[in-house]
Formats: structure tokens, sequence, C-alpha cells
């Protein structure tokens, strides 16, 4: 076997291992992802890995955090992510407890992914969201919810609800988890049969208190209207009252002595003695 034959099989080998030394070495950072770089010796690097391929040495171990917009759903049902039922009770301000589901979109900040590596001790993001912030999810969000009352979350301003709720996680989640949290709301809401029959009857209650509002402004425009017509019929009264008097009045101005003496003479002409008196004939019958 000549030299030539046998460097070749060397160069062979040698290209074979490193093939799969570069297999092994090399770490994929998904798009959305940051990665953290642990190693026994060294420690945490202090710089990450950003999306994409890179070598990294077989001892040292990249954890995943990511830092695009994360959905957190915990749903009564599967829809969306949620693993089977994982609503969960908060408190109201009337002293009731009731079932929300519940969903959160969110990101790791980029800035502070070393030190929240180091602080919980080499978890990845998931861990994280999964052993830490879920447990303290409830007494955040009823931190909030006790401030209204069950109506108010079930059928009131949800919107302004929600809002208090992302400012409260953001600002928990972000000094303790360096987690900004974009939007947090309230997607659904589960009463239990009791709480069911009490929402129905003050809805009752507030339809009934909304009807006779109703009637009553209804009542109240109807007497107007015949407070108006009434005055409308008055005021006629008194216009026709003041145009007859004035019709007299300017009738009798208009009866002279003169014109008194003439219809004397003409009625005497024609009937016999009358006498005129305040424009009416009076018939003496000779």
């Amino acid at each position: 076997m000549n030299k030539g034959f046998i460097g070749g099989i060397a160069l062979a080998a040698v290209l074979v291992i490193g093939l799969i030394c570069g297999l092994i070495c090399i770490e994929k950072v998904p798009v959305g992802y940051e990665g953290v770089v642990y190693s026994m010796a060294g420690g945490v690097q202090e710089e990450t890995l950003t999306q994409g391929w890179h070598l990294v040495a077989p001892n040292k171990k990249v954890n995943l955090f990511t830092v695009a917009n994360e959905q957190l759903v915990l749903t009564k049902d599967d829809r969306d992510g949620s693993r089977g039922d994982e609503s969960f009770n908060v408190s109201t301000a009337d002293d009731a407890s009731i079932s929300i589901s519940f969903q959160m979109s969110y990101r790791y900040i980029p800035t502070d992914l070393v030190s929240t590596y180091k602080k919980f001790k080499g978890m990845d993001g998931e861990k994280i969201v999964s052993n830490r912030v879920r447990t303290v999810l409830k007494s955040k969000i009823s931190e909030v919810t006790t401030n209204y009352s069950m109506m108010d979350i079930y059928s009131g301003n949800r919107s302004k609800i929600n809002n208090e709720i992302t400012k409260c996680l953001n600002e928990a989640f972000k000094e303790e988890y360096g987690i900004e949290v974009i939007s947090a709301s309230i997607v659904d809401v589960h009463p239990d049969e009791r709480l069911q029959q009490t929402i129905e009857d003050r809805v009752t209650a507030l339809q009934k208190k909304q009807q006779a509002q109703a009637e009553q402004e209804t009542a109240k425009v109807e007497a107007e209207t015949k407070k108006i017509k009434a005055q409308a019929d008055a005021d006629a009264m008194i216009i026709a009252a003041q145009a007859e008097a004035e019709a007299y009045r300017i009738k009798s101005a208009e009866i002279t002595d003169a014109l008194l003496k003439k219809w004397e003479i003409d009625a005497r002409a024609k009937h016999g003695w009358v006498t005129i008196q305040g424009g009416t004939p009076i018939v003496n019958a000779q």
C-alpha cells in the first residue's frame, strides 16, 4: 500500500471527523429568539446569539428566549394552544370568585436576557413562563379585578379592565422576569350556576329599571304635550275673546248719534213709533 493511498484515507477520515464535529457544534437559533450561552468552565457568556446558525463548542449549552411576540393562552377549551381547561378563578369587589379565560402577548427584553438567565439559574424562557409566571398570574390579575364587581367583569367595560391588567403585569413581570407584556386580556367569563343565576337576576332588575325609566320619560313627555296643548287652547280662547271685544268696540264706535237718529226716523216710517236705545230699535205699537 503506497503512501499516497494512506494519505488519502487519512484526509478523508479527518474530513469526516471534522464534518461530524461541525454538525455537533452547530446550533440553530430560530427566528424570533435569542440564545444565552453557558458552559461549566466559563459560566454565562455575556453576548447572546441572534437568530441563525452558530458554531458552539460541545461543552457549551444554548438556552433560548423569545424576543418576538409570544402568546400565553389559558382558556376553558383547548383552542389557541391552551392545554385543555386552563381557565382560573379571580376575585371581585363584591367578594365573588369568577372563572375566566385569559391570554397574554409578551416577549423577553433582549438587553436583560443574560441577567434573567443568571437570576433563574439556567432556566430557559419557556421554563420561566411555565414554572414561575403562570403561578403568579392569578394573584396579579386579582389585584386588578378586586376593584371591579362581578357584573363589571362579566358585562362591563372589559377594555378598561384589560388595559389595567396589562399595565399591572407589565410593571411586575418586567422587573421580576425581564418580560415585556404587550397585551393581556380576559377573553371569556365562565360563571358557575349560582353566579349565572345572580347575573341573570341582576340583568333582569337592570332591564326593569331601564323600562321604568323609559316609561317615566314617556309619561313626562305626554304630560308636557298635554300642558302645551291646554295652554295653546287657552291662548286661542283669549285671542278669540279679545277679537270679539275689539269687534264690538269698533262697531260701537261707528254708531254715532246722527246714525241712531236716522235709524229711528227710518223705523218710524216703516213700523210706527220706534225708539232707538243703544243701537237697538224698540217698537211701541200705537
